[in-house]
């Protein structure tokens, strides 16, 4: 065995060391063989191979790296080594490979020393030993940080993994859970993701058609057909072309989805060109909304409002204001008529409150300057006849409704003018008289 060790020793291994992401440094690899059964060489026209079987284990001589497996075949003319498993093709770990800042198991290993290359193939899994992450899938590729090749370690996986990606910044020890066609990952915290990309964690749900997350930085991205979701109590749901967040702790904070935007919540729903929220708690605190192609809307079971932006104040995620800016109005429709009283001008005030079912009605609204109303009056001492029409112009005007959100009181402020319409009465026909019979005689 003594020539087939110092073969394996020959091999001109690049010294691997540790990306500057993971602290870990790994001095130069210097492979040896510690184990194998059995050995066979083999010189065919300059090529030279060597076949080693039963329980084979490798290591680096000078660095913490260990490879076990059934087999290892030593290509020295393409200077790789693969290592296989015979005694159990399909189980799982039946290859494993180890370095201090990972643990990779899979039914095949092939190894490019030069390159600090890894391939893995078959019941694929990695553990990043710094962060706990932990890599699932049928294929990888690993490249190792090596002095003069790469300086930090990259992951290459594809045939749709999964990655529970962890952040040593996050106490909480949750993953986010991620699974595309494709992922690649830098150092402890960089991702991205490719292909019918989801996310998930307990407090979130998001997919697109790609993603960047950076677990360090705090901030990731869901690019195409991208949306997010929040689970639980956080009841809402963003969408648009692409949706940006930032994460502290773990949590999002802050999301933000453009173009095409479109959000829900319980008690309303918001679209425009671009719309974001601040969250805390997991729960939607504000947001805004805005956009040139399409003005924004915000719609609520019975209340539509738009204007040139929007903000929104929801503590806790309950819809308690909304304020409108440049040529903002506000309509709600009428269930008996089926037309629509509208509030409009430059600014406008919406606040709501609950009723005891806990649902959400507009309490108060106000238009700011070239204030303009319309409202159906009905008379309930006339019921079943038309409603008069009350049209008001000021500088401000101010409504308010009860908490069943019947109008209660409408003040016009500067400049008050404007039109009150009564249904024009239906004249009354007399009483239909009998036909006239013939005269008696």
């Amino acid at each position: 065995m003594r020539p087939l060790t110092r073969l394996l020793a020959a091999a001109t291994l690049v010294g691997a060391t540790v990306g500057r992401v993971d602290a870990v440094q790994v001095r130069t690899c210097r492979p040896e063989l510690v184990h194998a059964d059995n050995a066979r060489h083999v010189e065919t026209a300059g090529d030279v191979r060597d076949f080693f079987s039963g329980r084979v284990r490798a290591r680096c001589v000078n660095n913490p790296t260990t490879m076990d497996s059934d087999s290892v075949a030593w290509y020295a003319n393409q200077n790789r080594l693969d290592f296989s498993a015979l005694r159990c093709p399909g189980c799982f770990g039946e290859v494993q490979f180890r370095d201090p800042t990972i643990a990779l198991d899979a039914q095949r290993v092939s190894y490019h020393p030069g390159e600090e290359r890894v391939e893995a193939f078959g019941n694929v899994r990695l553990v990043n030993r710094v962060t706990g992450s932990v890599l699932t899938g049928p294929r990888l590729t690993y490249l190792r940080a090596a002095i003069g090749v790469r300086d930090t370690a990259e992951l290459y996986a594809t045939q749709r993994p999964t990655v529970e990606y962890l952040s040593g910044r996050d106490a909480s020890g949750e993953p986010y859970v991620i699974r595309a066609e494709r992922v690649r990952l830098v150092g402890s915290s960089q991702s991205w993701a490719g292909g019918n990309v989801t996310i998930t964690r307990s407090s979130i749900d998001a997919k697109g058609d790609s993603a960047a997350l950076d677990l360090d930085r705090g901030h990731g991205a869901l690019i195409g057909r991208a949306e997010a979701a929040g689970r639980d109590s956080a009841d809402y749901r963003i969408q648009g072309r692409r949706v940006v967040f930032v994460l502290e702790r773990g949590e999002v904070t802050w999301v933000q989805a453009q173009h095409e935007a479109v959000a829900t919540s319980a008690d309303w729903r918001l679209a425009g060109d671009t719309i974001e929220f601040h969250l805390e708690e997991q729960l939607i605190q504000s947001g805004s909304a805005w956009g040139d192609s399409a003005r924004p809307e915000a719609e609520s079971d019975v209340h539509t409002i738009t204007a040139d932006s929007l903000w929104i104040d929801a503590p806790d995620q309950r819809l308690q204001e909304v304020r409108g800016f440049g040529d903002a109005r506000a309509a709600a429709l009428d269930s008996l008529s089926g037309e629509r009283d509208w509030m409009a001008g430059d600014t406008l005030v919406a606040r709501f409150d609950s009723t005891e079912s806990g649902q959400r009605v507009l309490i108060y609204l106000e238009a700011r300057l070239n204030a303009r109303a319309l409202y159906l009056v009905y008379d309930a001492d006339r019921p079943g006849v038309p409603p008069a029409r009350s049209y008001s112009r000021g500088e401000r005007i101010r409504a308010r409704f009860d908490v069943l959100g019947e109008l209660e009181r409408v003040d016009v402020v500067g400049g008050a003018d404007g039109l009150y319409l009564e249904p024009i009465p239906v004249a009354e026909q007399p009483p239909e008289q009998p036909p006239e019979g013939p005269e008696p005689r």
